[in-house]
């Protein structure tokens, strides 16, 4: 999953650059290109990197790159970005690092990512939400790597520093019922309901949670919540799915009961 928050890549905060630079207007006009017509964008960032633009423009190109889904492609340009940024003392590189990390999970590289969003998090420059967020895709990296203690570690740290992100919770759920841990899995589902209550995902996993507790009533219901949120979304694609098979299991139990 790519979350790449656009302010991520916002430039330097005002109270920090009062008159901003030519290459700063450059950048924050490559940026909203970027969000425009990446395609575009992935042209003129590049231009403007041959032509001596620094790590300004290598930052655009991976962003401009990752929105027009070539994320592969992205990671090492904005690891790029993050290297000459914190060679010039810039803070934006532990957010170009976290960029970067947040790319290579996506693109299937999860050893990079845990490098990247460690990078990203040693710096001490990201406020609390970004550092929650660099944490949730450090945990993803982490599972990828089928690390699970460290990607407990990381959503618990997650959920202490923002309360308030439901993608901590909802993943902290999902975890937790691969572990087998059906009464933690529980809260968390709860928890992430409470911040995220219309979100198609937090209702196909709480089915996920409630099938796994044995609790076919529930999934039921949790389930066609999602498809309700959401009809043409993908989790409403796979609840509807699971509630196919659901159906066709119940009637040969009921019969398997009666034949006892």
């Amino acid at each position: 999953m790519l979350l790449f928050p656009l302010f991520l890549l916002q430039a330097a905060p005002v109270a920090a650059q009062p008159l901003p630079t030519l290459d700063e207007v450059q950048f924050a006009e490559c940026l909203t290109l970027a969000g425009k017509d990446p395609v575009s964008a992935i042209s003129s960032a590049s231009l403007w990197a041959q032509e001596k633009g620094g790590y300004l423009a290598r930052a655009c190109h991976g962003f401009a790159l990752a929105t027009d889904f070539k994320i592969y492609f992205a990671v090492p340009i904005l690891a790029e970005a993050a290297t000459l940024a914190a060679a010039k003392g810039d803070p934006r590189a532990a957010r170009f690092w976290a960029q970067a990390g947040n790319a290579a999970i996506a693109s299937g590289q999860p050893d990079f990512a845990v490098d990247a969003l460690s990078n990203a998090l040693v710096s001490n420059t990201l406020d609390i939400n970004e550092r929650a967020d660099s944490e949730v895709d450090r945990a993803r990296a982490f599972v990828a790597l089928g690390k699970n203690a460290d990607g407990e570690a990381a959503l618990a740290t997650a959920r202490q520093l923002a309360p308030e992100n439901g993608a901590a919770w909802l993943l902290s759920a999902t975890l937790a019922r691969r572990l087998n841990k059906l009464p933690d899995a529980l809260a968390f589902i709860q928890t992430a309901a409470a911040v995220l209550p219309s979100d198609p995902a937090v209702a196909l996993e709480a089915g996920n949670i409630a099938i796994a507790a044995g609790d076919d009533n529930m999934a039921r219901t949790q389930w066609e919540q999602a498809i309700k949120i959401a009809p043409n979304s993908r989790q409403a694609t796979t609840a509807r799915a699971q509630l196919a098979a659901l159906a066709a299991e119940t009637p040969a139990a009921q019969d398997a009961a009666q034949s006892r």
